[in-house]
């Protein structure tokens, strides 16, 4: 098995443009508006053990939410600490607490040790794992940007009574986490420290899933990964978060012992997902009542769960693929979720937030159930994204991902560099400096040079939706060779390279066995997928329907900052008549007016759709 790796965003610097504003929205606006919710929800009193005192009501997972924020945090820091000196004396405060907070033996958990100190590693359900697995990558980013031990010496003392509780004693009344992520910090943290014992656990927790099931009898072993063990998991099911952070850990597994075979299961569980139960927007998820995948093509449009914690845990899956395999489906995972259900969450001025992403919202069907109390209502995802949430996990996941969103640029091998994100940055690579500048999501072009590339190939992936690409190469026409995806091209230490794209709008339409995508189609630019909003279009968007060639003539435009669309479909005429003869439909041509749908819910409550019926 061949590595990749990864460029890191330590050497990725981004320069003006749309990833640039985005990182800065998340760095300047976002992260503080995250920690002002922490602080007088009281998750910062978590970690400074001060339930009591204050009197707030604690949740068992106020540390991991505490932990990805720090994270955040952190890797800002790396970049510029200096922004970061506030953040840093609270961070700081709070280690300490949770230091004097430490019991003898090693354990930390804020809500169990202040709350129910009796039910140490005695419930599955209490995310003890969970938080442990968040706290140790805070402790190492804190490490990387500070040189600061503390942290990192706590999560140290606690992994080894994790590792004595669990691998040596199995003294816990359960075997493997309830909700996955510690794998993958565990094998974080065996590469930064060099400790095989931080492997070793991550093995046990790994080669004990799904052989247990009988020590689980409240779970359903479907919900909860526990029907298989790893080598035998066939399709992907349940929560969609644990399980994508399981299948994280499993990455890791395969990487670190080169098993073929459990890169052939993962291999599955990716194509299970991308195949068959995977939103046009790249989000997973599609039950609210556990929060997980269903059957295939169940994918409903104004039920859709499609977590923001889903999207983040779907990339760092498609980033482990990658690094064992060059193929490009990884890298179009990658996009398709960055431009769309990673961004979908976070509002335009990045003070908010949504924990689902629909892609249909019906007004209309708010208290539709007339005869039940409201308390009593089916379930409705949020109109418009709120500051705080009780359970509130994606708002810092979310700050910690764009915080170090330059790890999706680029990959190296021992042969070239490859780019597989077309993010306006400078790039120091194993093989020289690379600069990237580009207008990929609104025009469809990209240039990439190198004064001091040392390596004789240079690889570009090919974005799915691209039918026809334009190269030259220091201004001379090329045909470069074509490999999974990628274009190779053949350059000199000093080269500049202009991709164009073909960008144009394009309907597409669903597999029919999405029933709820059964003759409708929906517009897609680029990597971005557009939607309409009753803002532009009136409400009640099911009137609305479109012809498929109609994408022939549209045209691109502005919009309030946007890249918006503009094609001409049609509406139904109003008519009060519940049914009347086919004969009698009558409709009327009108100027639509499409968004990315990552913009949608911007301008107050509003009717949007994804999926536009088929004129």
């Amino acid at each position: 098995m061949k590595n990749y790796t990864n460029v890191p965003f330590t050497d990725v610097t981004l320069k003006d443009g749309f990833w640039k504003s985005v990182y800065d929205r998340n760095k300047n606006v976002s992260v503080e508006s995250v920690k002002k919710v922490f602080e007088y929800t009281g998750r910062f009193d978590a970690m400074r053990f001060n339930f009591i005192k204050t009197a707030k009501t604690p949740h068992i997972f106020y540390d991991s939410d505490v932990a990805k924020w720090i994270e955040a945090v952190a890797y800002i820091m790396l970049k510029d600490r200096d922004s970061m000196k506030e953040n840093e004396v609270l961070i700081d405060d709070m280690v300490d607490c949770m230091e004097k907070a430490q019991r003898d033996d090693g354990y930390l958990n804020s809500t169990t040790q202040q709350i129910a100190p009796q039910l140490k590693f005695k419930d599955r359900s209490r995310h003890e794992l969970y938080c442990a697995g968040h706290f140790i990558e805070a402790a190492i980013a804190y490490h990387q940007a500070t040189g600061k031990e503390k942290l990192l010496n706590i999560m140290e003392r606690y992994c080894d009574l994790i590792y004595r509780v669990f691998a040596e004693e199995k003294s816990a009344a359960f075997f493997t986490p309830g909700h996955e992520e510690i794998e993958l910090a565990l094998y974080k943290l065996y590469r930064y420290r060099n400790n095989e014992k931080y492997r070793k656990l991550a093995e046990f927790f790994l080669e004990n899933r799904g052989k247990h099931k009988e020590a689980y009898l409240l779970d359903n072993p479907y919900t909860s990964q526990d029907n298989a063990d790893i080598y035998h998991l066939k399709s992907a099911d349940g929560h969609s978060v644990r399980a994508l952070y399981l299948y994280c850990g499993m990455a890791d597994y395969a990487l670190d012992k080169k098993d073929s075979r459990l890169e052939e299961v993962l291999r599955g569980l990716f194509a299970d997902i991308t195949e068959r139960k995977m939103y046009i927007t790249g989000g997973v998820g599609s039950a609210y009542q556990y929060e997980g995948f269903t059957v295939p093509y169940d994918l409903p449009n104004a039920a859709a769960y499609s977590e923001s914690c889903c999207a983040i845990a779907f990339i760092l899956f498609a980033l482990r693929m990658r690094k064992m395999r060059a193929d490009a489906k990884y890298g179009a995972l990658v996009e398709r979720v960055m431009y769309n259900a990673l961004l979908s969450p976070v509002s335009a001025d990045g003070k908010k937030f949504f924990y689902e992403n629909p892609l249909e919202i019906r007004l209309a069907d708010k208290r539709r159930l007339v005869g039940v109390k409201p308390e009593d209502d089916e379930h409705h995802p949020l109109y418009e994204r709120k500051e705080a949430f009780s359970c509130s996990c994606c708002p810092p996941n979310i700050n910690r991902f764009f915080a170090e969103i330059g790890d999706v640029v680029a990959f190296a091998d021992d042969d070239r560099l490859t780019i597989e994100q077309y993010v306006s940055s400078q790039i120091k690579t194993p093989f020289g400096n690379v600069e990237i500048s580009e207008e990929y999501a609104t025009k469809g072009r990209a240039e990439i040079s190198s004064d001091d590339y040392s390596a004789q190939s240079f690889a570009v992936r090919i974005p799915e939706w691209c039918s026809h690409l334009k190269a030259t190469l220091d201004s001379r026409p090329v045909h470069p060779e074509i490999e999974n995806g990628y274009a190779v091209f053949r350059t000199g230490k000093k080269f500049r390279l202009s991709l164009d794209f073909d960008i144009r709008p394009v309907f597409v339409c669903a597999n029919p066995l999405v029933s709820d995508n059964a003759g409708k189609t929906a517009l897609t630019y680029g990597p971005v997928v557009y939607c309409l909003e009753g803002k532009d279009n009136g409400s009640r968007l099911s009137r609305i329907s479109v012809d498929t060639d109609a994408a022939d003539k549209a045209t691109v435009c502005e919009k309030d900052g946007l890249t918006a669309i503009i094609a001409y479909g049609y509406r139904d005429n109003d008519d009060d008549r519940l049914y009347f003869p086919a004969a009698q439909c009558g409709k009327r041509r009108k100027r639509l007016t499409f968004i990315p749908y990552y913009a949608f819910a911007n301008r107050g409550e509003s009717d949007m759709a994804v999926w536009i019926r088929k004129a």
